[in-house]
């Protein structure tokens, strides 16, 4: 099976769980029988244009960013896209407000804890004020 194909399955099942919705229900909603979604997932099915377009319209999201390839894998920038894809309007205007304020602050993770620029840093004798 084609690569994209492939991972358009795991991004069909994330976006489906961060739905709510089960395998049935999206079957269901697209017109598609629920072990054949579940095939589509597991990356046993390849799907049609007509499949894609169907699944894509429930899911919210155009039909590319099922089978978009950036690189070998999944990554966080696919991640939040599928999330910000399935969003309304008012929830994007949200989305971009935390996105600018978390990146004007400076605030950076380093070596998975996470700091601001008043933070003193792991290896600082330095107290944070409170």
């Amino acid at each position: 099976m084609a690569e994209g194909f492939a991972q358009a399955g795991e991004r069909i099942k994330k976006l489906r769980r961060m739905r709510h919705l089960t395998q049935e229900k999206l079957g269901e909603l697209a017109g598609l029988h629920p072990s054949y979604i579940g095939q589509l997932e597991r990356g046993q099915r390849t799907p049609s244009v007509n499949t894609l377009d169907a699944i894509a319209a429930v899911l919210g999201v155009e039909p590319a960013l099922l089978v978009k390839s950036i690189g070998d894998g999944d990554s966080p920038i696919e991640d939040l896209l599928a999330l910000v894809a399935g969003a309304s309007p008012q929830q994007v205007q949200l989305i971009t407000r935390i996105a600018e304020t978390v990146l004007s602050s400076g605030y950076r993770v380093e070596t998975g804890r996470a700091r601001t620029p008043e933070s003193p840093g792991p290896n600082s004798t330095e107290k944070p004020s409170r």
